[in-house]
């Protein structure tokens, strides 16, 4: 009876932890606080809302250039940030672009009660490309900036529809289960094997799907030829720079690899200062026609 007993609190044990670690990738355990909006960088903007397929409400801005242009950029967050966050990161875009940034599913203002670190993003990427396409036809030149889950966003994204000119991907991860394991590994020192495991199997059950399908390796090649820039950060301990390169090898030319040096993850905005901006904007110039 006693090894049966252990048997079975094992057993509870085991689901239990698969559980909390399913919990930490649906729900983010650093979700930034939506502090930042287009009026602190003298913005013209405009708040809008619209539906996903599966009936969530998504929130964010159309934000006009200073100057009349017809190219803008769709622009795609991370996971635990938002569309604040994101424009901080990149507000001297507007000096040359229209820009539209908005909050996934259970980020920032959006609805929803878990996030999917990009397999269910790919609905709320569906539908934002949508609504920009039907309430801003006049913004006929389309490229796409995405960062970690908005640049795995950006990738799908852009492989089912090729309408965009071009793309800038910062800080992708290459795998599903790769990312989950490495972030596991960085802050709680757990093994793949039982954890890691036990966690992609309690997060396909929720899911009723394997998120592995959402993963860049198996959209890279997809990607039409059109000019790409790829961007790491050299410190990046959750995508490290051999992850974005492999990427970028197996991604159709024209492309750019641009390594900031000194960057963290997310943080090649600030360690790339002048240097960042001007490569990003340059990119985006050349290669989006207005």
């Amino acid at each position: 009876m006693s090894w049966i007993l252990l048997a079975l609190g094992t057993l509870l044990l085991f689901a239990s932890a698969a559980a909390w670690g399913a919990s930490v990738i649906f729900h983010p355990p650093r979700m930034i606080a939506h502090t930042i909006w287009p009026d602190q960088f003298s913005l013209s903007f405009e708040k809008v809302q619209f539906q996903t397929d599966d009936g969530l409400l998504l929130r964010g801005w159309l934000i006009s250039a200073r100057k009349p242009v017809r190219r803008a950029l769709l622009c795609c967050h991370g996971w635990g940030d938002n569309k604040g966050d994101l424009l901080k990161r990149i507000h001297f875009l507007a000096d040359e672009f229209n820009l539209f940034l908005f909050d996934s599913r259970s980020h920032g203002e959006s609805e929803g009660k878990i996030t999917g670190n990009g397999f269910l993003e790919a609905r709320d990427f569906a539908a934002a490309l949508r609504f920009l396409q039907e309430r801003r036809p006049e913004w006929v030149s389309l490229g796409l900036y995405g960062l970690s889950m908005g640049a795995v966003m950006a990738i799908q994204g852009m492989a089912d529809r090729p309408v965009f000119a071009c793309a800038a991907f910062e800080s992708p991860y290459r795998s599903f289960r790769e990312v989950v394991a490495q972030f596991s590994k960085n802050n709680y020192r757990l093994p793949y094997f039982p954890f890691v495991w036990a966690v992609l199997l309690a997060v396909s059950w929720r899911l009723r799907a394997d998120p592995e399908s959402c993963s860049p390796a198996l959209h890279i090649g997809r990607l039409p030829k059109k000019p790409l820039l790829f961007i790491a950060a050299e410190n990046d301990p959750l995508m490290p720079v051999p992850v974005v390169r492999w990427l970028y090898e197996r991604a159709a030319s024209p492309k750019e690899f641009y390594l900031v040096a000194g960057a963290f993850h997310a943080n090649c905005w600030e360690a790339g200062g002048e240097e960042y901006r001007r490569r990003l904007t340059s990119f985006f110039k050349e290669h989006l026609p207005d």
